[in-house]
């Protein structure tokens, strides 16, 4: 008797692209914009065989997904995850370059928090992993983080909080709300537990040091850009800093007023781009 047809998905396809990929996941307030503006600034001057996505148009159909995800979960939402790493991947698949550098800290969505209490930490675990999948065995995969001082990630974390979501409450009463734990050694330890590439672990005050402080540089080490090359290439100008404190009290009440969100948007804009008016 004929045994029945069995459907199966077709494998997939052996990997043809980039011998190395790197991915850089900020952590968020830890100078990844400062580095994606650097790798942006000097595209032209950047070694021959490394392709650089800066938190760009290639990833933003994943990130978009992620975040769709974390704020309403579900069969079809996961699904177009899954479907925005495959395409992404298979992007890459087809790069000619020798190692691909990706640097995007939001692919595992914007908040330090989720609305749903999940951490930075919970949040990377579950969705970074997706990715690795997605990438399979082919490529030498490497994953990055920045940290830095706790006290000083949380107090630009509640910066960003005030200027991008809304936030009225001080910084005091926004750091004892977050629940679960928001530290370094437990939170690094379940995404490493969740991953099987390497994860590589890079301090801000590391890059900061020394005679030519550049914030990245042990990144783009690991990407192949040698010393003598970063040290001769122009530094971008500064960006997303945080408020002063008198504007974050200005941004903290502007927040709690009864206006329309995007009245209040365009309040907020004009006054973080005045902070000099203030004392």
């Amino acid at each position: 008797m004929a045994l029945p047809f069995l459907s199966r998905k077709p494998a997939a396809a052996p990997w043809q692209g980039p011998a190395r990929v790197i991915v850089h996941c900020g952590f968020r307030k830890t100078g990844t914009t400062s580095i994606q503006d650097f790798l942006r600034l000097n595209a032209d001057a950047l070694p021959e065989g490394l392709s650089v996505s800066a938190r760009d148009a290639l990833t933003r159909p994943f990130r978009r997904a992620v975040q769709a995800h974390i704020h309403a979960p579900g069969r079809s939402a996961l699904s177009r995850v899954e479907a925005e790493a495959a395409a992404l991947c298979a992007h890459w698949a087809q790069d000619s370059g020798e190692t691909v550098l990706i640097s995007d800290e939001n692919l595992f969505g914007k908040d330090i928090v989720a609305e749903d209490g999940r951490t930075i930490f919970d949040l990377a675990a579950t969705y970074l992993p997706i990715l690795e999948r997605h990438f399979g065995t082919g490529p030498d995969l490497h994953f990055v983080f920045y940290t830095r001082d706790r006290d000083a990630w949380l107090s630009s974390a509640y910066n960003q909080a005030v200027k991008r979501r809304g936030v009225t409450a001080d910084a005091d009463r926004w750091i004892a709300a977050i629940p679960g734990e928001v530290d370094w050694t437990p939170g690094l330890a379940k995404i490493r537990a969740a991953l099987s590439a390497p994860v590589h672990v890079f301090a801000m005050e590391d890059d900061l040091s020394g005679a030519a402080p550049l914030l990245g540089r042990a990144l783009f080490r690991l990407a192949g850009i040698d010393d003598a090359a970063m040290d001769a290439m122009p530094r971008p100008g500064r960006s997303n800093e945080s408020l002063k404190p008198a504007v974050l009290d200005f941004m903290r009440k502007l927040n709690g007023l009864d206006i329309p969100l995007d009245a209040r948007r365009k309040v907020g804009r004009l006054v973080e781009a005045s902070q000099d008016l203030f004392a």
